[in-house]
């Protein structure tokens, strides 16, 4: 999905990666694994383009390229 609403011009961006792999906290053991569900989520979210000047027609155009691809 990533991938595909970029080659539509819609910039998805993945945010929010798991604290505890951060290089500075994992120089006190923290690892991969240690927090399953965090990193399940992690690896399966995107934040959408969302800003107080995007428009119905951008927000619906954003809908349109999500559904597309779930239909593919």
């Amino acid at each position: 999905l990533y991938n595909y609403l970029h080659e539509n011009n819609v910039y998805a961006q993945v945010h929010y990666a798991p604290l505890h792999l951060m290089p500075y906290y994992q120089q006190w053991g923290n690892r991969k694994g240690d927090l399953p569900v965090v990193e399940e989520y992690y690896e399966h979210c995107l934040s959408l383009p969302m800003y107080p000047t995007l428009t119905d027609e951008e927000q619906e155009f954003v809908i349109e390229k999500v559904i597309e691809y779930i239909k593919q």
